[in-house]
């Protein structure tokens, strides 16, 4: 990546913050995946360190694959734990649970880099990941941090299967956001929106609560994301 394309995507993570109600549903959603037996957890894109630093604080050890040295490097100290450049560089068969948020939609050789996932799963070992969801909800957010794509279940649940996984879960998450990123979409192309920390907030705090509810009625039809929840199958 260019350092503009480092930069404009430190951006988006720092406004990410603002979205406090956001990432405590979706730490929620990867507690309750992680098996209860999981000794080794490794998180594949780690970033700045929200979920490590969640999982930290509830005295939880978390290595992290990153490719930012700078994150990693803040990470390493800030958490004493291991961090890795590329998933290639993590020993097969090491690992007990993996959890990705928000990292999958940046990689072109995406069939490459499952099959590097499932390595380094011990067998048995579970993987929780979580996408944007919809072509059609594509926004200039997408150009400014590189997604090359935006999934669907049929499209996520395909990369898995084919990569050697079993699918146990897979629902839509933040229904609300569907029509919420539409319309950003109609206002980008009329020059009246860019994506700004007040307005994550403000989305965070008035509509997302409504829409995690809502989920319960929509999780199989819609949302602005969606999750997958796999384990390792034999082979």
């Amino acid at each position: 990546m260019s350092e503009a394309a480092q930069y404009e995507g430190v951006r988006i993570l720092e406004a990410m913050h603002e979205a406090v109600r956001y990432n405590a549903s979706l730490f929620d959603l990867i507690k309750q995946t992680k098996p209860a037996t999981a000794k080794r957890i490794l998180e594949f894109g780690a970033g700045d360190g929200v979920f490590m630093g969640k999982f930290h604080g509830e005295g939880i050890a978390v290595d992290g694959v990153e490719r930012d040295a700078q994150f990693r490097g803040q990470l390493a100290e800030r958490y004493a734990c291991r961090t890795y450049q590329d998933i290639r560089e993590v020993d097969s068969d090491s690992a007990d649970f993996i959890y990705s948020v928000n990292v999958l939609e940046h990689i072109e050789n995406l069939d490459s880099e499952v099959l590097e996932l499932r390595r380094v799963l011990k067998r048995n070992g579970s993987i929780f990941v979580f996408v944007p969801a919809f072509e059609l909800l594509w926004t200039s957010l997408d150009d400014e941090v590189g997604h090359v794509t935006r999934f669907t279940r049929k499209t996520l649940s395909t990369a898995f299967s084919q990569g050697g996984f079993e699918l146990t879960q897979m629902e839509y998450f933040d229904c609300l956001g569907f029509p919420a990123a539409l319309g950003v979409r109609l206002m980008e192309k009329l020059n009246m929106f860019r994506y700004q920390p007040e307005s994550v907030r403000f989305y965070d705090r008035r509509i997302f609560p409504s829409s995690r509810y809502l989920d319960r009625f929509f999780q199989h039809a819609v949302g602005k994301n969606i999750f997958a929840v796999a384990r390792k199958a034999p082979g």
